[in-house]
Order: C-alpha cells, then sequence, then structure tokens
C-alpha cells in the first residue's frame, strides 16, 4: 500500500473505545476534550462516543460554570410549528435532554442530524462547541398549558436542569374574530386572525402582529420561515389598533375552494389578517404578497420562473400580477399584487388555464364584453373585494474509522 493509500476499518463500539478512550476502554473527560478536538476523527464518530459516554455517565450535583437556557414562543396556535432556542455554556462537549410534552412533535434542529437523536418523547442533543441552537416542535390539536423539562450534561459528570425548569408551553385557539355581525368600527382593535380553514388541512402556519396606524405602510414579516410567505404589506388609511395575521401553507387543496386552477401547483397557502371584517377597501390598499419557491422546485418542473404566478380565488380564480424581485442558493423570491385575501395557490402552468377578470365594480358598464388577455390579467386598482370578508392567504452499528497510512 502506498504513502497516499487510505484503510477503512470496521469498529465495534467496545473496539472504538479502546482504540480512542485508552486501553482501560473508559473515556475520561480529559480523553473526550482530546477527541472533541481531534481534526483527524470524523463527526460522525465524535457523535457516537458522546452518545455511548453521555448515556453511560452517572451525574453528580450540577457545576455553577456550566448552564443552559431555553426561550419559548407564548402562546402558540393548536398545530402550529414554532422554534424553541437553547443557550448552552459547558466544557469541550455537552448533551442537552429535552423531555417533550405530550401530543408534540420534534420537527428538526439547526444541529447537524447525527447529533440529534429522538426517543419518544426524549430528544437529545449532542454539542460539541455550540454555545446555541434552535429546534421545531409542532404543537397538539388541544389547547391547554404543557410542561417542558430538560437537562444539561457535561463531560465532568455534572448535570443541572434547563432555565426555567418550571416551564410551560402554552396552546390557546385564536379568539374566534369572524362570527356575527357588527362593525368594526373606525378605530377600534384589529383583533387577532382567525382561521376558517380545518387545521387538519394545515402543514404549518405562522404568526406576525403589527399595530396598524392610518397614513402608514404596514408589513407583516414572517421571518421564521414556517410557510412559503414571506410577508404581507398595505397602505393603511386608518388606524386598526394591534392586529395579527397569519399565514397557513396548506397539505393540500383549501377546503374552502372547489376546484384548482389548471397546471402544476407548488403550494395551497391561506393569509388571515385581523377578525371582523376589518380588511375592506375602505381600510387598506395597494396590498402585496411576498413569497419564495424552492429553486430544486422549479427545476424538477422544467418551469421558467417568469411563467409562475399567485392565484388568488373569489368566487373565480384569478392570476395576480407577479414579479421575481430575488433570489439565494435555496429560493427565488417573487411579490404579487393582490386586490384582495382569500384562498392563494402558486402555479406554474399547464396547457390550459382560464384567466377570470377580476372585475371592477367602480368601472363603468362596457357594452363590449371582449377584452384582451393582457387586460384581464391586470387586478382591478380602484375596489379590493377580497378585503369585504377577513383576510386569509390561503398560503440521524458500524463507525468507520479512517488512517492515513
Amino acid at each position: 500500500m502506498d504513502a497516499e493509500s487510505i484503510s477503512i476499518t470496521i469498529l465495534s463500539d467496545s473496539q472504538l473505545a479502546s482504540e480512542l478512550g485508552g486501553a482501560d476502554g473508559v473515556f475520561s473527560p480529559e480523553e473526550i476534550k482530546n477527541l472533541v478536538s481531534n481534526n483527524d476523527v470524523s463527526s460522525g464518530i465524535k457523535y457516537k462516543v458522546l452518545s455511548a459516554y453521555f448515556a453511560d455517565a452517572l451525574y453528580n450535583a450540577p457545576a455553577s460554570a456550566y448552564s443552559a437556557g431555553r426561550t419559548l414562543p407564548s402562546p402558540v396556535i393548536p398545530g402550529q410549528e414554532f422554534q424553541v432556542k437553547v443557550n448552552a455554556k459547558y466544557d469541550a462537549a455537552g448533551q442537552i435532554l429535552e423531555k417533550l410534552p405530550a401530543g408534540f412533535t420534534f420537527v428538526r434542529s439547526t444541529l447537524p442530524e447525527k447529533a440529534v437523536n429522538v426517543n419518544g418523547d426524549e430528544v437529545s442533543f449532542l454539542l460539541m462547541g455550540e454555545t446555541s441552537f434552535s429546534y421545531t416542535l409542532k404543537a397538539p390539536t388541544s389547547a391547554g398549558d404543557y410542561k417542558i423539562t430538560g437537562l444539561l450534561r457535561d463531560i465532568n459528570k455534572a448535570e443541572s436542569s434547563v432555565t426555567p425548569a418550571d416551564c410551560s408551553i402554552s396552546v390557546k385557539q385564536p379568539p374566534n374574530g369572524g362570527g356575527g355581525s357588527g362593525g368594526s368600527g373606525g378605530s377600534g382593535g384589529g383583533g387577532a386572525g382567525a382561521s376558517q380553514e380545518p387545521q387538519s388541512n394545515v402543514e404549518a402556519k405562522e404568526l406576525s402582529q403589527k399595530s396598524v396606524t392610518a397614513g402608514k405602510h404596514i408589513k407583516f414579516d414572517f421571518p421564521k420561515g414556517a410557510t412559503c410567505i414571506r410577508y404581507v404589506e398595505f397602505d393603511s388609511k386608518k388606524t386598526l389598533g394591534k392586529v395579527t395575521t397569519i399565514a397557513e401553507m396548506l397539505k393540500g387543496q383549501s377546503k374552502l375552494v372547489s376546484s384548482l386552477p389548471e397546471g402544476k401547483v407548488y403550494k395551497n397557502v391561506n393569509i388571515w389578517v385581523g377578525s371582523g371584517g376589518i380588511a375592506n377597501s375602505n381600510n387598506l390598499e395597494n396590498a402585496v404578497i411576498g413569497f419564495r419557491v424552492e429553486k430544486a422546485w422549479l427545476e424538477e418542473c422544467g418551469a421558467d420562473e417568469s411563467s409562475l404566478a399567485l392565484w388568488n380565488y373569489n368566487k373565480t380564480w384569478s392570476r395576480l400580477e407577479t414579479k421575481k424581485v430575488g433570489e439565494d442558493s435555496t429560493y427565488v423570491f417573487f411579490d404579487a399584487k393582490t386586490p384582495g385575501f382569500g384562498c392563494f395557490t402558486i402555479v406554474v402552468p399547464g396547457e390550459k388555464i382560464e384567466i377570470e377578470p377580476i372585475e371592477d365594480t367602480n368601472s363603468p358598464t362596457s357594452e363590449n364584453d371582449t377584452n384582451t388577455a393582457e387586460d384581464q390579467e391586470k387586478p382591478s386598482k380602484s375596489r379590493i373585494p377580497g378585503f369585504e370578508s377577513t383576510i386569509a392567504v390561503g398560503v440521524l452499528g458500524a463507525v468507520y474509522l479512517l488512517r492515513r497510512k
């Protein structure tokens, strides 16, 4: 074998401990430190060693030098995906062990896949230098307060609780603001958004809250990226108080529409803004929806990004004026002007798509009903029909040790 060849040796757990942990086959804290800092050992081997090390250790009273804290959103909506942020201080390597409340589902984390192990309601996160990370959970469908607990384990066999130790996740149904009659009033609070979509059809959602003041440009951002909707913005004509907007990404076709436009659908989405019918043409204007589409999906479809459009449903489907506004290595970003809110779908056209005109009821009736395709595709600027109801934007066996000979 020449000097540049590589041999691959398959080691069992006991052989691995003997090889990297000394003749006694037991890792000491110092040997763990050396392992973590050894660049010749793969991260996969390091994570496997750490997993066994923390599972075997007998833990003592906590050392004050090491700590971990978690930050939770409050409240969350039933079925919502949300992020939990964890900050940790430890020596060389550590483990965060979170015990999830009943009904909550682990979705993903910002750590490498090999660093995470899910075992029922316990999730283990192995750390090698990270001072913070986040993970995503999905809330249950039932409202209530759910207690979450966690431990920080250090290589010096110190164990302490993740703070706050007595911590609950509050799951609450949004207020039902869309029900009966009653005017919204000129400057009363806009209230929380309320979804009309059956939650069994909602894949993910995200909330944004802003104070809406007359004469201001209002932008609801969705920075967590739980859905494909990036933001909703408009110009406010009246002061509406604090308003909550919900962006929902659906599992399939919205239950609120009877059909979809012809073509290849990327995502079906809803967006709900406020309550009590506040989102109407008397209160809002110049509405724009910002959204993103995965480049990999466009390539798979063989689609020209310029043909992609956002469609809005208001008794019939209407194609909205959609333009590309940017891109990164993963997504293409678009803006679409919308004459109203309701159910939406993102579509690359098929062979036939009928583009329904958006009726401008403020324009005089023409004796000539024949319009050009260009006229039909332009949303009316004088009326916002979708605003006449509550705003909806329907939107890590065998381990391989490599030695260079």
